[in-house]
C-alpha cells in the first residue's frame, strides 16, 4: 500500500512521485512465451530477453501476443523506459518497450480517370494541409508495451536519497547487467518461496 499525501481543499491526494528513466538509444530485445504456472487461465506470459538473459515477464491476452508476433514488433531495437516509484518493499518499477505503431494506413490507388477530372480548390487545400501535417510528424508514433514489474528492495538501493538516480541504476542493470537472479529472487520473495 502506498502512502497518500494529504489532500488540500478537498482535492484528490497526489500520487507518490515517480521517476522515469529511458535508454538513450534503442536496444535489441527478444521475446518469447514463458511457461509459468501462476499465469491465469486464458492468458499467456511473455518473457523479455536482453543478450539471452531474462529481464522481465508480463502476462497478457493471447491476442496481444499474436499481434506482437504478427507485426514483428521486437524484430528491430526498441527504446526501453522504466517508471519507478518508492513503495514497499522498496522501489516498484514498471518496464516498457516503446515500439513504433505499425502503419496500417493504406494509400488509395489513383484512379486512371481522375487526371481528366478537374479537382476543386477545396480538395487541393485539404491535400496540402494533409501533406503539411505529415511533414510535421518527424517522430514516429509509438506505443508502450508492458514488459514487466521490477522490484528493488530497500536493502538493495544504491541511491536511497534519489529516486531518479535509482531509476537510472535499475534500468542500467537491466540493459547491461545480469538481472535473471534479481527477477527470480523478487518472484521468490514476493511469493514466500
Amino acid at each position: 500500500m502506498q502512502p497518500e499525501i494529504p489532500s488540500v481543499d478537498g482535492a484528490e491526494p497526489d500520487p507518490s512521485p515517480a521517476a522515469i528513466a529511458a535508454t538513450e538509444n534503442p536496444v535489441q530485445l527478444t521475446v518469447a512465451l514463458v511457461d509459468d504456472e501462476r499465469v491465469p487461465d486464458g492468458m499467456v506470459c511473455m518473457g523479455s530477453y536482453r543478450n539471452g538473459r531474462l529481464v522481465a515477464r508480463a502476462v497478457m491476452p493471447p491476442e496481444a501476443w499474436s499481434q506482437i508476433s504478427e507485426y514483428g514488433i521486437f524484430d528491430e531495437p526498441v527504446q526501453v523506459v522504466l517508471v519507478a516509484r518508492a513503495a514497499p518493499p522498496g522501489l516498484q518499477c514498471q518496464l516498457y518497450a516503446m515500439v513504433p505503431l505499425p502503419d496500417l494506413e493504406e494509400e488509395e490507388p489513383e484512379e486512371p480517370w481522375s487526371a481528366s477530372v478537374p479537382s476543386s480548390s477545396y480538395e487541393a487545400a485539404l491535400e496540402a494541409e494533409e501533406d503539411t501535417a505529415e511533414a510535421a510528424e518527424d517522430d514516429p508514433q509509438v506505443a508502450p508495451i508492458p514488459l514487466g514489474h521490477i522490484v528493488r528492495y530497500d536493502r538493495d538501493r544504491v541511491h536511497p536519497t534519489s529516486l531518479p538516480l535509482e531509476a537510472v541504476d535499475v534500468l542500467r542493470r537491466i540493459i547491461e547487467g545480469d538481472t535473471t537472479e534479481v527477477v527470480d529472487r523478487a518472484l521468490s520473495d514476493l511469493l514466500g518461496l
